[in-house]
């Protein structure tokens, strides 16, 4: 496992999704179950491509979306009861038709990382269900994104996923 990011520099990506452990989130374990670190991520990635553009608006006029095809979850700190979590997502790169992102979920009752979720997306025809290019708007947005991001800290990436020309 790469070594974590520094926090300090995490916390200069935005902040897409905040919120606090709640009874629901924990497991037999008695700490934060996976599926919410999963949902957590996902959910901050979604309101990254609404600030792109794309928005409910978005894939209902346009039947456009992006859907995720591969994730790698890395867990390196316990989430309890109680506790706040932020997510910072980081857009990586694109490609014509895909995405590459990592979520940082910050445990910021603790300030330390506690989990990165990597997810490679593809953007689809909701009508055909099939890849298709990302319009030029979007394209553009979510390259403004990239070169933000990218200048903000290296990754921890799981070296298997990505994006393809």
């Amino acid at each position: 496992m790469r070594t974590a990011p520094d926090i300090d520099v995490v916390r200069t990506l935005p902040i897409r999704h905040d919120a606090e452990v709640t009874q629901d989130f924990i497991d037999v374990n008695g700490h934060m179950n996976i599926t919410q670190y999963l949902r957590l991520g996902a959910e901050a990635v979604d309101l990254a491509l609404r600030a792109a553009g794309m928005d409910d608006d978005y894939r209902e006029r346009r039947h456009l979306s992006c859907f995720a095809v591969e994730h790698h979850l890395t867990y390196r700190a316990e989430m309890h009861l109680g506790q706040e979590i932020t997510a910072h997502p980081q857009l990586l790169a694109r490609s014509d038709r895909a995405a590459h992102a990592m979520v940082y979920l910050v445990d910021a009752t603790n300030d330390r990382l506690a989990n990165t979720l990597e997810v490679v997306l593809v953007h689809v025809d909701m009508r055909t269900r099939r890849s298709v290019p990302f319009p030029d708007e979007v394209a553009e947005s979510l390259d403004a994104m990239v070169l933000r991001d990218v200048a903000v800290l290296d990754p921890p990436l799981c070296g298997v996923m990505g994006v393809r020309g």
